[in-house]
């Protein structure tokens, strides 16, 4: 289904930074471009993520990390 300009906008209105927690895989390495500011410590990352929801944001997050981890 394609979105309206119109329906792109209020989802670009309404999108809200959240810093979410994620676990980083065993062996991580960082390949290409990364999409969100993020911060390493130790197993755990702490992302910055622009989405709908809290609940969208931490599914991006480890998204990314998984599919830059296979």
């Amino acid at each position: 289904m394609m979105n309206t300009i119109e329906q792109i906008i209020n989802r670009i209105k309404r999108l809200e930074q959240f810093v979410v927690r994620v676990s980083v895989p065993e062996g991580f390495a960082f390949s290409g471009a990364v999409p969100f500011d993020i911060e390493i410590a130790g197993s755990t990352a702490m992302v910055t993520v622009w989405a709908a929801s809290e609940a969208e944001a931490q599914r991006r997050a480890k998204e990314f990390f998984n599919d830059t981890n296979s």
